[in-house]
């Protein structure tokens, strides 16, 4: 369970991401930024309904949920959480506004890190075209400098080979150690 707290109108609501798609959102708070009533919400025909059709063997699947307790559970300490899907049904039914933030809040949790990874590799991507290019300009105007170039491509090499035998050395050590019992090992 990782918990990620967000601030609506000063009230802070609560997010389970558990690293996959399957966020919860704390019902409970969000009831409470409105002042209204959950189990109103819970026990209307509306979202019965809905409760039904997502855990339809075609929508289930989709969704992670293998039972009503992966779409609503209630928590003693903590409340009332949902799944992500009935948590911006419920949102809706608070406020517009709320319901857009909601799900972006719940798109930012689930594709933050996409995102990041993304923008990450396009940067190193364009760094590692305009180095090369810069490269073979230079060796284009130093052709001397393709020696330096690849010295430094076998000391790379010779650097990669020497950190895979410290590898296998610490992995060695830490079997000599600990036998073959991975927990131990990490």
């Amino acid at each position: 369970m990782k918990i990620l707290e967000f601030i609506y109108n000063e009230k802070s609501i609560s997010f389970d991401s558990t690293g996959n798609d399957n966020v919860m959102v704390n019902a409970t708070e969000m009831a409470k930024v409105f002042g209204k009533d959950l189990f109103q919400f819970t026990k209307s025909d509306a979202t019965k309904k809905f409760i039904s059709a997502c855990l339809k063997p075609a929508f289930a699947g989709l969704l992670n949920l293998k039972s009503e307790e992966d779409l609503i559970i209630s928590r003693q300490k903590s409340g009332t959480w949902m799944h992500r899907i009935l948590a911006l049904k419920f949102a809706a039914w608070l406020d517009p506004e709320f319901e857009v933030w909601v799900w972006t809040t719940i798109d930012q949790i689930i594709l933050g890190h996409y995102r990041e990874m993304k923008e990450a590799t396009v940067e190193k991507l364009k760094a590692e075209k305009e180095w090369k290019d810069k490269k073979e300009k230079l060796i284009r105007e130093n052709p001397q400098l393709a020696e330096v170039f690849e010295a430094e491509l076998k000391i790379s090499a010779a650097d990669r080979k020497r950190m895979k035998a410290m590898k296998a050395a610490t992995d060695q050590l830490k079997f000599d150690l600990f036998g073959d019992d991975k927990e131990k090992r990490k």
